[in-house]
């Protein structure tokens, strides 16, 4: 994990007011994943706001606005200068730490030019960026770690997503799994998650939990086991809200009556934010049985497909939702638990912003 760097931005303002988002901007969110920043600029805009990433000499990685504020150009489509970056409009070259140290048209440069640098952890498989208020940042949780996405006994695969939709959405969809017999019938073939899982919470985090007891495995578990479909199996299924960035989810599957896990399924949601109706959603996931590259490479496959529908039906609700706009109640029933809560969790994090 890389150590913070400093951000000077003491006229900090938030792109938009607390009441016009459902996003904070004092947290830590994914801007990318590692093997994305390279040492050429990538431009990519996250909670409203223009960013641009990429690499020093000595690996680390920079976060910059990606904004010339000479005449709004974007900085990521200029090029490397050393450590520094050129815009490719007249010239104008900013340091890592966003002060502007050539203009081509100017003998002195003055110290008033600069861009925002914003604050970066990495601790792969992310790259994290803090675009908050920066008198707040050590008042703010770090980052959380997936120390299984690191562990050798794990085969690890990794996507993003830019989906039409906003970011609560999936968030929502991750916490109620009784979407799955539904929207996923024909690709996970998951269709016992039917009742309402247990469900605990803190004032910054919700967790549910459910037990398939001897229950038959879909293809998509039976085979990773070396089972025929249809096995009876138990698996024990959980997952937690951490952050208004991350979510995580987990499956161990046990033979019946043992006690001994005989696999170990994991899988993360970062969904960071682009604007209102849309967001990044990069996903991770992992197993430490069926490892073979066949299977792992089929497991890509049929996941892709699987987040393809969830894209489909959460765009769809989106659109919904951004056009009707007639009064309406929403009903929702005890599934909606643990997504309940997150939308209250997510509201204490934008009160302690609005004060």
């Amino acid at each position: 994990m890389s150590a913070l760097r400093s951000i000077d931005a003491p006229s900090w303002q938030p792109p938009m007011p607390a009441g016009e988002r459902n996003y904070p901007m004092n947290c830590w969110w994914v801007a990318a994943f590692s093997d994305e920043v390279g040492e050429q600029p990538l431009g990519r805009w996250l909670l409203d706001t223009p960013v641009m990433l990429y690499r020093k000499a000595d690996g680390n990685a920079v976060a910059l606005e990606d904004r010339c504020p000479h005449r709004a150009a974007p900085l990521s489509l200029g090029c490397r200068r050393g450590d520094a970056i050129e815009c490719g409009y007249h010239g104008f070259t900013f340091a890592a730490d966003g002060s502007c140290i050539r203009v081509p048209s100017m003998k002195v440069v003055s110290s008033a030019i600069r861009v925002a640098a914003y604050p970066v952890i990495e601790s792969p498989p992310f790259v994290w960026v803090y675009l908050g208020d920066p008198e707040e940042i050590a008042n703010v949780s770090a980052p959380p770690v997936l120390d299984w996405a690191a562990d050798e006994a794990f085969s690890v695969v990794t996507g993003r997503m830019d989906i039409a939709a906003n970011y609560m959405l999936l968030k929502e969809n991750v916490l109620d799994l009784t979407h799955f017999g539904f929207v996923h019938a024909s690709t996970f073939g998951i269709t016992d998650w039917v009742d309402p899982p247990a469900v605990t919470f803190t004032d910054e985090t919700v967790t549910y939990s459910q037990r398939f007891a001897a229950s038959p495995l879909p293809p998509l578990f039976a085979e990773a086991l070396g089972l025929p479909p249809g096995t009876p199996y138990d698996r024990e299924n959980y997952g937690s809200f951490l952050s208004p960035a991350l979510q995580i989810a987990a499956v161990d599957f046990k033979a019946p009556g043992a006690d001994a896990l005989t696999g170990r399924f994991r899988i993360s949601h970062a969904t960071t934010p682009i604007d209102a109706g849309s967001m990044h959603y990069f996903w991770v996931l992992g197993r430490d049985h069926g490892r073979t590259p066949a299977l792992i490479e089929k497991l890509e496959a049929v996941t892709k497909i699987g987040f393809a529908e969830d894209e489909r039906i959460i765009e769809a609700v989106q659109r919904v939702m951004s056009r009707d706009r007639r009064p309406a109640r929403e009903t929702s029933v005890k599934a909606d638990k643990a997504g309940i809560q997150a939308r209250r969790i997510v509201q204490r994090w934008m009160d302690r912003e609005s004060g």
